[in-house]
């Protein structure tokens, strides 16, 4: 089978489940994923034989796409602020969201920076951190899982962002400071499961994505009382929102010993990230 026969075969069979702009754009990631070449010599070489290992990869691939699950998970990978980014099913995608959050705080913060991420899952947050902005970079997680594939990144492009399995809601010792905290916690509302696409819902873990129904800004809380005791004087504390919960946690923060509060929206015009500062 050639590379465009295979294309051909394989709209056909994505043509019910994708709209037509993204089959294009999951055949082109897909081949350069299995063939190791970019997207122009793949337009170039249309004829090209599959041997037929590949063939029988990409015809798995393709099941795998047929059943919704997300290209990322199928190769394992993604780009993050143009970080290879290691993954799988028990860790988060990386959202263009987070990659704004990381912009913003490049834009905000000097190089040679203690920087600790909250709530990490991937890494994604802290290797762009570790790379954009020069920053000796700590990163917690609860889930042993996430943490074995933020490593397998961290090994694969030398990152030495140092991770630890940590749960935000419970007691944490440590004399510890930072200059910055970042999170980006869970915060989908159980109310929005329905506007989600199955896509998110089957194949992502719910552990990284869902709040507590009884208490939709625990993982906020959880992460201001711990950054108001560990921040070093003048401390930032930066998050990304859930724009519906995000008026309280402002509230949260004005009660709390934070000031010099902004509110950046992001495409949607809606409250997508925040930075907040310690007064000590």
């Amino acid at each position: 089978m050639t590379i465009k026969a295979f294309r051909q075969n394989f709209n056909e069979r994505l043509a019910s489940v994708y709209p037509t702009a993204e089959i294009d754009s999951l055949f082109f990631q897909l081949m350069e994923h299995v063939l190791n070449i970019v997207r122009a010599e793949i337009i170039l070489n249309m004829n090209k034989e599959l041997d037929q290992d590949v063939q029988n990869d990409v015809a798995q691939f393709t099941n795998r796409l047929e059943k919704n699950e997300p290209i990322q998970y199928i190769i394992g990978q993604t780009s993050f602020a143009g970080i290879p980014i290691h993954l799988n099913h028990h860790v988060l995608i990386p959202r263009p969201e987070t990659e704004s959050l990381v912009y913003w705080i490049k834009c905000r913060e000097p190089d040679d920076l203690a920087i600790l991420d909250i709530c990490s899952g991937s890494g994604c947050i802290a290797f762009a951190l570790e790379n954009h902005i020069n920053a000796r970079v700590s990163a917690w997680d609860i889930s042993n899982e996430a943490l074995k594939i933020a490593k397998q990144t961290a090994t694969s492009i030398g990152s030495n962002v140092s991770f630890s399995q940590v749960d935000i809601l419970k007691q944490i010792q440590t004399q510890d400071r930072w200059d910055v905290i970042v999170s980006n916690p869970p915060y989908v509302l159980e109310v929005e499961k329905p506007q989600i696409h199955a896509n998110v819902l089957e194949y992502e873990p719910h552990l990284a994505l869902f709040s507590s129904r009884e208490d939709p800004i625990q993982f906020y809380r959880a992460v201001i009382q711990f950054a108001e005791l560990h921040l070093c004087p003048g401390g930032r504390l930066y998050f990304e929102l859930n724009p519906k919960t995000a008026k309280a946690v402002i509230s949260l923060l004005k009660t709390m010993d934070f000031i010099d509060i902004v509110v950046e929206n992001d495409m949607q015009n809606q409250a997508r990230m925040l930075v907040a500062k310690t007064k000590k």
